[in-house]
């Protein structure tokens, strides 16, 4: 499968919600992540903190906004929107929307992020 399909598909999935779903069919067991923000995350970490974010945030909504591609590594710059409902990392719910824009480098391999 094209890795920009596959990272697509990754965001269309994430985007409804059920992370179980989306970890176990586009996110390989031995996943390594390289995040930005300084912590150090294991694939079940990261998923967990990304179940957080989707339980205390209503309307979800990504949007791939670009993707550029060589061979198997995918970088996208994305855009996700939400209304905080419920307390995230801290944070009381205001009731506020919320827009986070990022980019993210992924290598795809057998149509699994292995990298993220």
């Amino acid at each position: 499968m094209d890795p920009k399909a596959v990272v697509r598909q990754f965001w269309a999935s994430y985007e409804k919600g059920d992370l179980d779903i989306t970890g176990d069919i586009y996110v390989s067991p031995d996943l390594v992540i390289h995040p930005s923000s300084g912590f150090e995350f294991t694939r079940e970490s990261w998923l967990a903190i990304e179940k957080d974010l989707v339980a205390a945030f209503d309307d979800l909504s990504v949007e791939v906004l670009d993707q550029v591609a060589e061979g198997a590594k995918v970088a996208t710059r994305w855009k996700v929107t939400a209304t905080q409902k419920a307390e995230f990392l801290g944070v009381p719910s205001q009731g506020r929307t919320a827009t986070l824009h990022g980019t993210t480098f992924d290598i795809i391999q057998d149509g699994q992020l292995v990298e993220h």
